[in-house]
């Protein structure tokens, strides 16, 4: 099984993936193990968790929004988030593992709070944009700010 080609292992059955780095931190952190299945671009709903390649390395972000054969991709520690081009496979995360706790990401209540994250990411992406275009440091880190606790929703990774 190659990760850097997820044509190789992207299945109908589970598939598992070590999370390395901290993009999605807190949500997911180092070491964690996700449990992904192939997924259809029209599936995804706005906070699923997106498995893809790109340039090269596999990549697990929270998908916020589809537009003109395009997504809008963020990890949860980052500011702002990128548009990509649907990759030929993809994935979605439906399950995290962390020690011995597993967390079924399709169980209720965690559709409709993933969806919560994903809205508050969707707004923190906006505020980062528009404080870009914001004149002077204060008030940009004022807007910045407000981006990130918008993206916190107020859901704990531990839940």
């Amino acid at each position: 099984m190659s990760p850097a080609d997820p044509s190789l292992w992207l299945s109908d059955r589970p598939v598992t993936v070590a999370v390395a780095g901290v993009s999605m931190a807190p949500f997911l952190l180092e070491g964690d193990q996700l449990e992904v299945l192939r997924a259809e671009p029209p599936s995804f709903h706005c906070g699923d968790l997106i498995v893809f390649l790109r340039a090269g390395d596999v990549v697990v972000h929270r998908f916020l929004v589809s537009r003109d054969g395009r997504f809008l991709e963020k990890g949860d520690a980052q500011a702002r988030g990128n548009w990509a081009e649907w990759p030929a496979d993809v994935g979605r995360v439906v399950a995290r593992r962390r020690g011995e706790s597993r967390l079924d990401l399709m169980a209720l209540p965690w559709p409709s709070l993933m969806a919560r994250l994903g809205r508050g990411h969707l707004r923190a992406h906006r505020l980062a944009v528009f404080a870009d275009k914001v004149p002077g440091a204060l008030p940009r880190r004022i807007l910045l700010r407000l981006g990130r606790m918008a993206a916190g929703s107020g859901v704990r990774s531990e839940e």
